[in-house]
């Protein structure tokens, strides 16, 4: 079998994704939207937890459902808060309580249209390529991946931040902490 040859400076279409991914290259805000990635930022890391923890809940979800043949439902009377039963809804008009199983897809859909917002928000102000939008939208879509992709997306950030802030706002906590006559 023969192995395909990759320079070393090509790397294979995924490894250099992940470079991609990991840099924060390209990025080239307007100074007067500075002040705005932060929030910017905020928005994108809240949205990202939510959205990956409702992917998770999503998932669990289809496994219950797929896997097992139940359906997810909250207060049935005569049942616990939450309760799996084997009937379709579709099939059984009569069946009562919150179908949870419906809930977990709506709440996800909308609020990954609210991580895409932030995620459009951020990369928009920080003005990078738009194959880093699409990596990070698919962090939204693959489980787990929100996570990794929100912290290697934050730190970035916070470095571009740090490395780029005006002369003026570049002093520590400490230097702050001197100069104000050492008063908390």
């Amino acid at each position: 079998m023969q192995q395909a040859t990759v320079s070393a400076d090509e790397g294979t279409y995924f490894s250099r994704l992940w470079e991609q991914l990991r840099s924060v290259k390209g990025a080239r805000p307007r100074p007067a939207d500075l002040p705005k990635v932060p929030a910017a930022l905020r928005l994108y890391q809240v949205t990202a937890w939510i959205t990956g923890v409702m992917l998770l809940l999503l998932c669990a979800e289809m496994v219950v459902k797929y896997g097992f043949g139940h359906w997810v439902y909250a207060f049935q009377p005569g049942q616990p808060v939450v309760s799996f039963p084997i009937v379709n809804p579709a099939t059984d008009p009569y069946l009562q309580g919150v179908n949870l199983s419906i809930g977990v897809l709506i709440a996800h859909g909308w609020l990954y249209v609210l991580y895409l917002f932030a995620d459009f928000r951020l990369w928009s102000l920080m003005r990078m390529p738009f194959t880093k939008f699409v990596q990070i939208a698919l962090g939204g879509v693959i489980p787990f991946m929100s996570f990794i992709v929100e912290g290697i997306i934050t730190k970035q950030v916070r470095g571009y931040l740090a490395e780029n802030a005006p002369a003026g706002a570049r002093t520590s906590a400490a230097d702050r902490h001197v100069t104000a006559g050492g008063q908390d």
